[in-house]
């Protein structure tokens, strides 16, 4: 009797280290589009870093860009919501060698924004010549 109260305390305490946990990783899912001076971007990818210096926490989220779209539940890893910084990299989509998303677009682009802590769209358009 007393081991099996000793092994019921041990899986009630690991529940609720596991519940506790899973609550402080929740993130939600971002899906949108990405365009390049008002045109679908062919392939690239999305970064969502949380911005620590204005507070934001977790891990980085991330998505695949496909045709102009994207969705971290799809591919990648959603976010927890807050500061972030966004980083795109765009690609033309014609594969080659050393070039599995094609030539790059543009140089890596970043912009901050603060993302609530929901499922969300995000859409956006990277301005020809802007960094």
């Amino acid at each position: 009797m007393v081991r099996f109260a000793r092994a019921l305390a041990a899986v009630c305490a690991a529940c609720a280290l596991v519940v506790g946990c899973a609550d402080a990783d929740k993130v939600f899912d971002v899906s949108g589009t990405v365009t390049y001076d008002g045109k679908p971007i062919a392939k690239g990818l999305i970064f969502f870093d949380p911005d620590a210096a204005k507070g934001g926490k977790g891990s980085q989220g991330f998505a695949n860009i496909e045709n102009g779209k994207f969705d971290t539940a799809a591919q990648g890893k959603g976010v927890r919501g807050g500061p972030y910084a966004i980083r795109i990299n765009g690609f033309d989509g014609k594969v080659g060698p050393e070039a599995p998303f094609g030539a790059a677009l543009f140089p890596e682009h970043q912009f901050n924004k603060e993302l609530p802590a929901e499922k969300q769209t995000l859409n956006y358009d990277v301005k020809k010549g802007s960094k």
